[in-house]
């Protein structure tokens, strides 16, 4: 080999190797993937697991163990008929009897009823929403008193106060003399909403909703104000003047524990700055239940925001028509004039939806034929279950089924017995808060009560913290409230780099036939606050709707929220069937052109140094009833993907193609200095 040869050959393997980097370079710039390594954005995870062949024995109702007991504890037998009180403190109490303060300090724990401060949580249901007098006389008692909303009340209960009454020589048990106060028609589980998620950073969705557009002409939603409502705002501060403006009003309502331990508001937040950059923004968070929802609420209309974005909902509480607690205040702030963007929720993967069967005559359901009980994992150890079971029996609340939890071999392990049988404050729906220590299979067991309930209602299920097997799915009707209200634009939510549809992303129609969700919107993105794990869930969909809708106020402050909510359909990218549909809505969210006629908007300049603006403060109140909510997530999402309009299926191939032409010329070139290499010290040796 002489040496014209050898740099002939040096050259040749030079310029392989460019041309195969160059190759690759581009087609990775481009979004395209390396073969066999591409990771599918929207893969849907696997939950195959067995379902236990279990033949469900009826439990023993509390009516029973109530006369079981009655003669040796007349006052604890009394309680447990109480049909005001829910069925989880009648729980507590019979495992203080059985076991002393310790077990029934350790189920109310497990059971979500017991905050970290040895405090019962507990919502109090009126019938008058005056509620002055009533608060003066549970104060009087030793009762703390969190907050009041309309008919509404949430107190804390010391563990010690009811461990006293329990010792007295005379037993009188606090909870049965609350329940006979005036007004007072349920004692009950705080509702506890969740949340729908599962350097300077630029979210891909500008890009995708061409936002990016609008700003470029000047529309960043300057006057226009909006709420972001959530249940944590955490390291807000530390993200001022950088992915969130310079200032920003915060305010907290009830249990202020989750403000700083939770960052989804903060991520929520992030999105609408991005879309929305000079719009003013109103962090307001609320602990997830309704009186602290209704406080909050409230706070942002005296305000005046223009725009509120709500990434939060609850399962299984309302009849998902429109109306209930949640629905009114979203329908309430509507009316005023305030455009109201929900999440649409994160349930899909996560609800069954059935109709009563009991082909044997056992008060036990038959999910199939095959099969009493409905199958889950739950995630584990310090993440609270959700369990939630609703009915069609809304306006007369008279069909009686309770809702059993099984391990896997069919022993009891819990039961929600709430009764149903038309008093006022009562609802058709079971469930529990759970903290389960391990991730092993549960089971899930419907009975009709007494064999009482007519046995015709349809139920819906949802597990949040959880997997429910796959063959229990049922996408249809897992929207979360208040998503079904009148008032609400509801949100679904695709995967950003494809649009294919998030496998969680909840589904219409309402139960009165209404399309559900309104619009569809990004996920999985970028976000300074879940770094580097992505954003995901219709929690991030939700803010990007938010943050476009404040760019159409802006261009045309004369509209609606029904002029923005047409204008944001009209626009959409439609996908999947043609036309409205109960999984995409109109379809993503796509702005298109800015407005003929828009003028960039002027920064003004200062000669003068303005101070350093203080973190805003956040109210001292007193902490409220609900623990920290679960969190609902999506998916694991890929992060730093290229912030651009996705590449449809076809270039995504030719991409693909090229790259892999590309990693060959870079194997040859390579391979040719290899060759080249032996070769010379073949023939160093040779010398030698």
């Amino acid at each position: 080999m002489n040496r014209q040869t050898i740099i002939v050959a040096v050259v040749a393997a030079a310029i392989l190797l460019l041309a195969g980097l160059g190759a690759v370079i581009y087609g990775l710039s481009q979004g395209g993937q390396l073969p066999g390594l591409g990771q599918a954005p929207t893969a849907v995870p696997t939950t195959e697991f067995t379902i236990p062949d279990v033949k469900v024995t009826p439990p023993a109702s509390l009516s029973t163990i109530a006369e079981e007991i009655r003669a040796d504890y007349p006052e604890l037998a009394d309680l447990l008929q109480n049909p005001e009180l829910g069925s989880v403190y009648k729980d507590f109490y019979l495992a203080y009897q059985k076991g002393g303060q310790e077990t029934a300090i350790a189920l109310a724990r497990q059971r979500g009823i017991l905050n970290d401060r040895d405090q019962v949580v507990m919502t109090l249901v009126l019938d008058t929403e005056e509620t002055a007098p009533l608060i003066t006389e549970l104060e009087a008692e030793g009762v703390i008193v969190q907050g009041a909303y309309k008919n509404k009340i949430n107190i804390l209960i010391p563990i010690a106060l009811i461990e006293e009454q329990i010792k007295a020589e005379e037993p009188d048990l606090i909870l049965e003399r609350i329940s006979n106060l005036d007004h007072v028609i349920r004692l009950e589980v705080p509702n506890k909403a969740t949340i729908k998620q599962r350097g300077l950073i630029l979210g891909q969705g500008v890009n995708v909703t061409e936002a990016n557009k609008w700003q470029d002409q000047g529309l960043t939603g300057q006057g226009v104000k909006i709420g972001v409502l959530d249940l944590g705002f955490g390291g807000y501060q530390d993200l001022l003047g950088k992915e969130l403006p310079e200032n920003v009003v915060a305010e907290a309502f009830g249990d202020p524990y989750n403000f700083d331990n939770e960052v989804h508001g903060t991520a929520c937040a992030e999105i609408v700055h991005e879309m929305a950059p000079d719009a003013e923004l109103y962090l307001a968070y609320y602990d997830g239940s309704d009186v602290a929802m209704g406080l909050a609420v409230e706070w942002l209309m005296s305000q005046g925001v223009d725009i509120i974005s709500n990434s939060t909902g609850s399962n299984g509480l309302t009849p998902m028509d429109g109306t209930g607690f949640a629905a009114d205040l979203v329908n309430q702030a509507h009316d005023a004039g305030i455009f109201w963007v929900n999440a649409a929720g994160n349930e899909a993967d996560v609800h069954w939806r059935g109709e009563f069967s009991d082909s044997n005559g056992d008060t036990i359901h038959e999910f199939t034929p095959e099969t009493d009980v409905l199958p889950f994992i739950p995630f584990g150890p310090g993440i609270e279950t959700q369990i939630v079971l609703s009915w069609d029996d809304w306006q007369n609340v008279n069909q009686d089924y309770e809702l059993a939890l099984l391990d896997k071999d069919g022993n009891l392990i819990a039961k929600s017995e709430e009764p149903q049988d038309g008093q006022p404050g009562q609802l058709p729906a079971e469930g529990f808060f759970y903290e389960f220590e391990d991730n092993a299979v549960y089971l899930l067991a419907i009975q009709n009560y007494d064999n009482k309930a007519r046995g015709d209602a349809t139920f819906d299920l949802f597990i949040h913290g959880g997997l429910m097997h796959p063959d229990m799915v049922v996408a249809e009707r897992s929207l979360s409230s208040p998503s079904d209200a009148r008032g609400a634009f509801a949100v679904g939510a695709v995967n950003w780099a494809d649009d294919v549809l998030e496998p969680y992303s909840s589904q219409g129609p309402t139960s009165d036939g209404r399309t559900k969700p309104d619009l569809s919107a990004p996920s999985v993105v970028d976000s300074a606050s879940y770094a580097p794990e992505a954003f995901d869930g219709t929690s991030a969909a939700t803010p990007h709707v938010a943050g476009a809708a404040a760019l159409v106020l802006q261009a045309f402050p004369e509209y609606s929220p029904d002029d923005l909510a047409a204008f944001l359909q009209e626009r959409s990218k439609d996908l999947g069937p043609a036309g409205p549909d109960d999984a995409f809505g109109t379809g993503r969210l796509a702005l298109g052109a800015a407005p003929a006629g828009a003028e960039p908007a002027e920064t003004p300049v200062s000669t003068e140094t303005e101070p350093t603006p203080e973190a805003p403060e956040v109210a001292e109140l007193q902490p409220t009833s609900t623990p920290r909510p679960p969190l609902e997530v999506g998916l694991p999402g890929q992060t730093g993907l290229p912030s651009q309009t996705p590449v449809s299926e076809e270039e995504s191939s030719a991409l693909t193609l090229i790259i892999g032409v590309g990693l060959c010329l870079v194997c040859l070139g390579g391979l040719l200095f290899l060759v080249l290499l032996v070769a010379g010290l073949f023939l160093m040796r040779r010398k030698k």
